[in-house]
C-alpha cells in the first residue's frame, strides 16, 4: 500500500481556483467579441453565434485547465504541465474519456513501457500510451468537471503510474488488474508508506478498464 499523495478534494479545490480564472476569462473575451459584433453587425444571430463558440471553447479546454492547475497539485511543486501535453489534450478533448476503446487503441504507441517514461517523458508528450497492471490504490468523486477517478497501477516492471480519468471508474477496485491509455504529463515521487520514495508518472487518462483476471 502507497502512502496517498493527495486527497481528490483537494484537487477539486485547484479546479475550482482554475475554472473561476478561466471562465473569467472566456467571459471577458466573449463580451468583448460580442460587443464587437453587435457595433459591426447590430444582429442579435452574430451574439448568440459567437456564445455557442464560446461555449464550445470552454468545454475543449476544459481538461486541459483543470490538468494544467492540477499538476503542481498532485505533484506537490514537483512538475508542471508542458505545453506540448495542454496541446494534445486540448486538440483531443473529445477523447477525454473514450468509453470505446477502439477510439483511442490505434493512436497508441505500443512501443512505450513505464521504462520509456521514466528515462525520457519529454519523447512522448503528445502520445497515446497504454499501461496494465495493479491496481495499488483507487479514488474516484465527484468535483467541479464532473465525476473524475485517480488510479494507481504498477506495471509488470513494478514502475507505478498514476492516472487522472474524468469519468466513473465502474467495478474497478483495489486489488484489481487494469489498463489504462492516456497521455503522460510529468515524472514525480511520492513518500510510500516504508518510508522511502516511489516514483511515479502522472497521466492524462483517456481510457480505463478492468481487465479479467
Amino acid at each position: 500500500m502507497l502512502k496517498k499523495v493527495l486527497s481528490i478534494a483537494l484537487l477539486s479545490v485547484a479546479l475550482t481556483a482554475c475554472g473561476s480564472n478561466f471562465k473569467e476569462t472566456t467571459t471577458r473575451s466573449g463580451s468583448s467579441s460580442t460587443s464587437f459584433a453587435t457595433k459591426q453587425t447590430a444582429s442579435n444571430e452574430s451574439t448568440a453565434q459567437q456564445a455557442s463558440t464560446n461555449e464550445v471553447t470552454d468545454k475543449e479546454y476544459l481538461f486541459a485547465e483543470f490538468l494544467k492547475d492540477g499538476t503542481p497539485v498532485l505533484t506537490e511543486d514537483q512538475a508542471s504541465m508542458e505545453q506540448t501535453s495542454y496541446d494534445f489534450i486540448a486538440k483531443n478533448s473529445d477523447l477525454f474519456p473514450s468509453t470505446d476503446k477502439s477510439k483511442v487503441i490505434n493512436l497508441v504507441d505500443k512501443s512505450v513501457t513505464t521504462k520509456h517514461l521514466n528515462k525520457n517523458l519529454n519523447l512522448y508528450l503528445n502520445n497515446f500510451v497504454k499501461i496494465s497492471g495493479d491496481v495499488i490504490d483507487i479514488e474516484e468523486d465527484n468535483i467541479p468537471i464532473g465525476t473524475t477517478a485517480i488510479v494507481y497501477i504498477s506495471d509488470e516492471n513494478d514502475n507505478t503510474v498514476m492516472a487522472v480519468y474524468p469519468g466513473a471508474s465502474g467495478e474497478i477496485f483495489e486489488g484489481d488488474v487494469a489498463t489504462v491509455i492516456g497521455v503522460p504529463i510529468a515524472n514525480f515521487s511520492y513518500e510510500n508508506v516504508s518510508g522511502g520514495y516511489t516514483n511515479t508518472t502522472l497521466l492524462a487518462a483517456s481510457f480505463l478498464t478492468k481487465e479479467n483476471q
